[in-house]
């Protein structure tokens, strides 16, 4: 006679102040484990006594198809400067690579962003921006690609004057906030570096200069310093071997309106400001780039005055500077093809600028009419196997004059969707801003930061069956003692070891590395402000488990746990009494009530097959329903990662 059943989690969610599958809540440890500071150098110019500033980190490695570790990028003062650093993580110690990128080592540089493209995707790029004399004194937007074999960064692009290559479209206007991407439009292609940003231009119905978001991929040359001839903004000679190559229908003058001879912005609305955009490749193959943003100011359009997000992705267009014209997509675009060009007259903006309703339904904004910003963008899926679409997240007004935390994804391709039941991630009594996003596999990790009486305090969770789970309910807190951190008003930036990009097989394929969690850099307040770095362990771990698989075999006198371990650790079960159910956003999810936990010793990598007696803390389970979860430890009994759930049946 059969005395117990097993069965796969049909629908299983996670309900806030309920016991939660893998232990409810997740764990940050130091990178590295001590929690020193990232920015301290003082050999390669990285003073630990002088301020840190914005960061931005991502997983990368410098050999095909090796595993992935964090590398951050990040402001660093030097008396009156600013200098732009990267530190990787190697060998549990944060190593600089190269010396500082700044192309006037005497120039306040800012806002850098970091991505892998080339071969193998393993080549670093690093972007920001900062004034150059030799141009006029404006700030300019730079690219550098790392040279490992010499270990320096090399700038790129056309030289637009004095050896300097600015990819500005007009370098007598002032550009900003730029965001990089590795990405390939045709698939088995190596990935270029696209990089998106803010710059003046135009002069919509004599309104003046307003931020433009502009997108530009790098094209390799054949030769070093070869001409740059056909590429716009400039068919200078590049400075190395890249040329920059702007991306878009030509469609606003350059100190005038609109114009299919301007250049290529991507503003719904040119009359007013685009503002950091940030960029990414989603989608079967990950060929199609994708631009966020947000606009801000008075319309002279007679649109919207309050911020709105926006999102664009490519379309082929062979008219079009680089090959591409950008669409709009929104949440009332299904059905909809919305060209950022020159159509719709008036005003000749597409059909997003026709209308205040139109642009409504170009927007993400969870409510149109109050005030969103701060987007940003990361590719991933739920579903292993299916093709990825863009999430973002925001901030917007929910109407009390405090900012909330919203999500949205792409879906059938032509229009976002709310996710998490149209609901904010955060409190909506307190102020949350400066999101960011990442996957680890198909898992959505966001973070933001709220301001609280004390400062800003950082927060980060992610989702488990579609449910919000919190991961630092504190927030943040500085390692290893976990005393609440203070940070700057600036986002944490978020990435992993396991992103969605062709040669990790969109997060199915990825190797064992030092880190096998998601990530983040976060800048702490005070004199000096620190730069520090968290990985957030504890969560579905699909790499330290095979597929997170767990099964459980029908034995004698209990059962046999089968799973696949991809290193040598400590294994455990979660043992939880399903007591019931209830509805969350729409979704019917357990209710749980803790058993107990079963350490099950250290294993090796490779095939699990471990004999449970179903004990636990010596009394056998009693009739009912269970939820087990195989869960993995370190050597300091951190929970590094736990298996998908199964169902457990007792029926005697």
């Amino acid at each position: 006679m059969r005395l117990f059943r097993i069965s796969r989690v049909a629908v299983l969610a996670l309900v806030a102040g309920l016991v939660c599958a893998g232990g409810a809540y997740a764990t940050v440890i130091g990178l590295p484990f001590v929690g020193s500071q990232v920015n301290n150098d003082p050999a390669n110019g990285i003073d630990p006594n002088q301020d840190a500033g914005l960061s931005d980190v991502v997983g990368g490695s410098l050999t095909a198809g090796g595993p992935r570790v964090p590398w951050g990028t990040f402001e660093q003062k030097s008396g009156s400067s600013q200098q732009i650093f990267v530190r990787a993580f190697k060998n549990g110690q944060w190593v600089t690579q190269g010396k500082s990128l700044n192309i006037d080592p005497n120039a306040v540089a800012e806002a850098p962003s970091i991505d892998f493209a080339g071969a193998g995707r393993t080549v670093p790029w690093d972007s920001w921006y900062e004034p150059n004399q030799a141009l006029g004194g404006e700030k300019q937007i730079f690219a550098s690609r790392f040279n490992a074999a010499a270990n320096t960064w090399v700038p790129e692009g056309q030289d637009r004057g004095s050896g300097v290559p600015s990819l500005n479209i007009h370098t007598n206007k002032e550009a900003e906030n730029p965001s990089v991407a590795g990405g390939a439009t045709v698939p088995g292609n190596d990935p270029v570096p696209w990089v998106a940003w803010q710059e003046q231009d135009g002069n919509v119905n004599n309104s003046g200069n307003h931020d433009q978001i502009i997108v530009s991929k790098g094209v390799k040359q054949a030769t070093l310093h070869n001409p740059c001839t056909g590429f716009k903004p400039s068919s200078a000679a590049s400075v190395s071997a890249f040329c920059w190559q702007q991306v878009g229908a030509d469609r606003l003058a350059a100190d005038g309106g609109s114009s299919p001879n301007g250049d290529p912005s991507l503003n719904v609305d040119p009359s007013r400001d685009g503002i950091e955009p940030d960029i990414t490749f989603t989608g079967a193959n990950d060929k199609v780039a994708w631009t966020v943003w947000y606009e801000v100011g008075d319309s002279h359009l007679g649109l919207r005055n309050n911020d709105q997000v926006f999102a664009a992705k490519i379309v082929g267009d062979n008219t079009a500077d680089g090959g591409f014209h950008w669409q709009a997509v929104g949440n009332g675009t299904a059905g909809q093809t919305n060209p950022l060009d020159t159509s719709s007259n008036p005003p000749g903006f597409g059909h997003c600028a026709t209308s205040t309703t139109a642009e409504d339904q170009c927007s993400l904004n969870a409510n149109p009419q109050q005030g969103a910003e701060d987007p940003r963008v990361a590719t991933g899926t739920l579903t292993p196997g299916s093709a990825t679409v863009p999430w973002i997240v925001w901030a917007e007004d929910t109407g009390n004059g405090k900012h909330a935390i919203f999500i949205s994804r792409l879906v059938n391709g032509d229009h976002f969707e709310l996710f998490n039941g149209g609901q904010p991630l955060s409190p909506t009594n307190r102020d949350s801003t400066h999101p960011d996003i990442t996957f680890f596999g198909n898992v959505p990790y966001v973070s933001w930061i709220e301001a609280h009486g004390d400062g800003n305090r950082g927060f980060v969770g992610h989702f488990e069956n579609g449910v919000f789970v919190l991961d630092t309910p504190d927030g943040i807190g500085l390692s290893p003692h976990g005393h609440r951190a203070s940070l700057i008003d600036a986002r944490v930036p978020l990435s992993s070891n396991c992103t969605a990009d062709p040669f990790t097989n969109d997060g199915q394929a990825c190797l064992v590395a030092a880190v096998n969690a998601p990530f983040d850099l976060f800048t702490t307040t005070g004199s000096p402000q620190r730069l520090f770095s968290q990985a957030i362990i504890g969560g579905p771990n699909c790499i330290l488990f095979r597929s997170c698989r767990l099964s459980l075999i029908s034995a004698i006198t209990g059962v046999v746990i089968q799973g696949n371990l991809a290193q040598s650790n400590s294994v455990g079960i979660l043992v939880q009494r399903i007591v019931g159910t209830r509805r969350v956003h729409g979704k019917r999810v357990l209710v749980l009530r803790a058993v107990g936990r079963v350490p099950l010793g250290h294993h090796h990598k490779g095939q699990l097959k471990i004999r449970w007696n179903l004990n636990v803390n010596g009394h056998r389970l009693a009739r009912g329903r269970y939820l087990i979860t195989l869960r993995a430890f370190d050597s300091h009994r951190n929970l590094l990662g736990h298996t998908n759930s199964v169902i457990l049946t007792v029926k005697h």
